[in-house]
């Protein structure tokens, strides 16, 4: 798969970054970066994964074609709209860098990915998990559902999952010192905050500083 799309030129790439905030230093070849230049001048960072999901049947019932795909869909819509589509940094040039996330992604079958994401069709919330090490994610058919959080925000379980296989950890566990904020996407809500970008941050201002690009 092409990942650039036409007025896009590659300036540096890093096609293994490991996912950053798990204990025993992120095991898992977790997305891979591309730093490029805009024909208008600004910058991007795009973040692409290839994804592979596999479906499970449940005690909600058995998955039809439409379903999976509808699923995926809506789960990649998701990401993008509430991950991408922000300006990262600006630059003294007065240019800009923006983030964006893209995917390959696949349902079944075998692709060589960075992550497997398993979804069992479900009559209730069942617990979802990201486990790093061997780059497996598990979710289920509600995890696309807005639910009220403590502290009275409302989030996707998709939308905080993800966040997790970027590299970040929770925010609501008594240790955090964001416990108490709520609305981040990585405790109770769908706030995606400046501290939220540290998993490629430092590998983008390497490569700013690297290539001369203020």
């Amino acid at each position: 798969m092409t990942v650039l799309v036409p007025g896009e030129t590659e300036i540096a790439s890093e096609t293994d970054v490991r996912a950053g905030f798990i204990g025993i230093g992120g095991v898992n070849d977790a997305f891979d970066l591309y730093l490029v230049l805009l024909s208008n001048g600004n910058y991007k960072l795009i973040v692409f994964m290839k994804v592979q999901f596999f479906f499970q049947d449940g005690n909600g019932g058995k998955w039809t074609n439409s379903e999976k795909t509808t699923f995926v869909n809506k789960w990649e819509s998701a990401i993008k709209q509430k991950w991408g589509g922000r300006v990262l940094k600006q630059l003294k040039s007065n240019k800009n860098v923006s983030i964006e996330f893209r995917f390959k992604t696949q349902i079944g079958g075998w692709m060589l990915d960075h992550w497997e994401i398993n979804v069992e069709k479900v009559n209730k919330f069942a617990v979802s998990s990201v486990n790093p090490i061997i780059g497996n994610v598990t979710l289920d058919s509600l995890d696309l559902k807005l639910t009220r959080k403590k502290g009275g925000g409302f989030q996707r379980a998709v939308v905080h999952e993800f966040g997790h296989m970027i590299g970040l950890d929770d925010e609501y566990l008594k240790n955090s010192p964001f416990q108490k904020d709520y609305k981040s996407v990585m405790n109770g809500g769908e706030s995606v905050l400046t501290r939220h970008d540290a998993p490629h941050m430092k590998w983008l201002n390497e490569r700013l500083k690297e290539k001369g690009i203020q």
